[in-house]
């Protein structure tokens, strides 16, 4: 796979699956300071670019740190109406697949007690060289956020700071998000997982992944010890965090170059449109990474962004 295959920009969402987004956008509202800026008419649609038969029936509120939304990513909020949500976030820490997202805010220890406050569990909290102050938390359906002090800047009260994702194998993985565009930050060893919900002696590699136009990253880690099989859900109304947008030039161009080098698509490109939204029609295609997460191409230029 060579470095012309390279086709994603920026992350541009993140998607959280519920029942019914007004209470999870109130919450990182008042959680992280961030905003809703966009939300999509709640109405049948049709399913086929998510793989359902039919129409769905679902609604989506777009929520971005204090940056706003020409410069930062979102929350994808999705509440679930027909079908219905079905499961729970993962409650292993080491499951594979989508595992945390993580914010940056200027004041870990107030934001801890208005997580408490707001129904949130400590799951646990550490100190970290190179990084400082670091805390994860469930919120009060059970999603994983990772919370990391002193990074939030220009007098932010927060920024989303990173995906972190449990993956079995990095000489897989990272080969693979290379080729859509990602470039290799760091790469660390963690003996110490406690504050990730980890008890005991641990070994995991840890590697750093960012794309050319946004610091919001993509962690990956393989756990050695202990060492869990799997694979991410493949329903995308399961509860919790389901899948990433990257934002492409063209998605028609980048899915044909990564498809003639063996990169694996769910189905062709697709015409999708924001209904109630600003947002021109998107064309929009899926790709799983190595372990089942998906991510999705989303065609949208660089000058709607700062």
């Amino acid at each position: 796979m060579t470095t012309t295959l390279r086709p994603a920009r920026r992350f541009l969402h993140i998607c959280y699956c519920c029942s019914d987004f007004d209470p999870v956008v109130a919450f990182f509202v008042e959680a992280f300071g961030m905003k809703n800026t966009m939300t999509t008419t709640v109405e049948p649609s049709s399913g086929a670019v998510l793989g359902f038969p039919g129409d769905v029936t679902s609604g989506a509120a777009f929520v971005y740190d204090a940056r706003g939304p020409r410069v930062s990513p979102a929350l994808e909020v999705q509440s679930w109406i027909d079908p219905k949500l079905v499961g729970e976030p993962p409650t292993d820490p080491t499951a594979v697949g989508i595992a945390a997202i993580g914010l940056a805010v200027p004041d870990l220890d107030a934001t801890l007690a208005t997580l408490d406050r707001l129904g949130c569990s400590l799951v646990g909290r550490q100190s970290i060289d190179d990084i400082g102050e670091w805390a994860t938390v469930r919120d009060a359906r059970g999603v994983m956020i990772d919370v990391v002090g002193g990074e939030a800047p220009g007098g932010h009260p927060s920024r989303l700071r990173h995906l972190r994702i449990n993956v079995t194998d990095l000489a897989k993985s990272v080969p693979w998000f290379e080729a859509l565009g990602f470039d290799l930050v760091d790469r660390q060893t963690i003996t110490e997982g406690a504050f990730l919900g980890v008890e005991g002696p641990i070994d995991a590699e840890v590697v750093r992944l960012r794309l050319p136009d946004e610091p919001f990253e993509a962690l990956l880690i393989e756990w050695r010890t202990p060492k869990t099989p799997g694979r991410h859900t493949a329903l995308p109304n399961r509860a919790g965090l389901f899948r990433a947008a990257l934002g492409v030039d063209d998605t028609v161009a980048g899915y044909e170059a990564l498809k003639g080098a063996g990169v694996e698509f769910e189905r062709p490109p697709m015409v999708v449109p924001l209904v109630g939204t600003p947002v021109p029609d998107l064309v929009i295609c899926f790709l799983n990474d190595p372990d089942g997460v998906p991510f999705e191409f989303v065609q949208r230029p660089r000058s709607a962004f700062r």
